[in-house]
């Protein structure tokens, strides 16, 4: 029988693991459907360019609060790993329209299963616990993860 120590008995311990868990796990699914590794950024700019046709990339900017230059860089990466395609706008020559490829498209689509077995599996664990319990873990986590962004600052 392995005898655990108090450390991995912990809360602590146990959010670690499952910190490592899901990040060996999104190491993982990174290619999303495709046989093109796609980073966190990367997947999320292919997300808002599908949920929001005809934004530019000034849009995208002020979407992610980050410069324009920051997702024009983004938006040549995605061109060249075949995920999105760019059109001059016909009523604005100065600005770029984005749509998604094919391939662009698998992705969305395995980034949004992903998203819905995830939640459905969390959905599942936590079906039968009072509704207190379910909102204290949700502040418990919301505060978890501000406390952990401070850190980064």
């Amino acid at each position: 029988m392995l005898v655990r120590s108090k450390e991995e008995s912990g809360i602590s311990y146990q959010l670690l693991r499952v910190a490592w868990l899901l990040f060996d796990y999104d190491r993982k699914i990174c290619f999303y459907g495709t046989n093109t590794r796609l980073f966190e950024a990367e997947i999320h700019l292919v997300v808002a360019i599908r949920e929001n046709p005809g934004l530019h990339v000034a849009g995208l900017a002020q979407k992610f609060g980050v410069t324009k230059g920051a997702i024009s860089q983004l938006v040549q990466k995605l061109g060249k790993k075949g995920m999105i395609t760019r059109q001059r706008d016909p009523e604005n020559k100065t600005k770029l329209l984005l749509g998604l490829t094919e391939k662009g498209q698998v992705a969305y689509e395995h980034h949004a299963r992903l998203h819905l077995e995830f939640e459905e599996r969390v959905n599942r664990l936590l079906k039968d616990e009072p509704e207190e319990n379910v909102l204290f873990l949700k502040n418990f986590l919301r505060t978890m993860a501000q406390e952990i962004e401070a850190l980064e600052e």
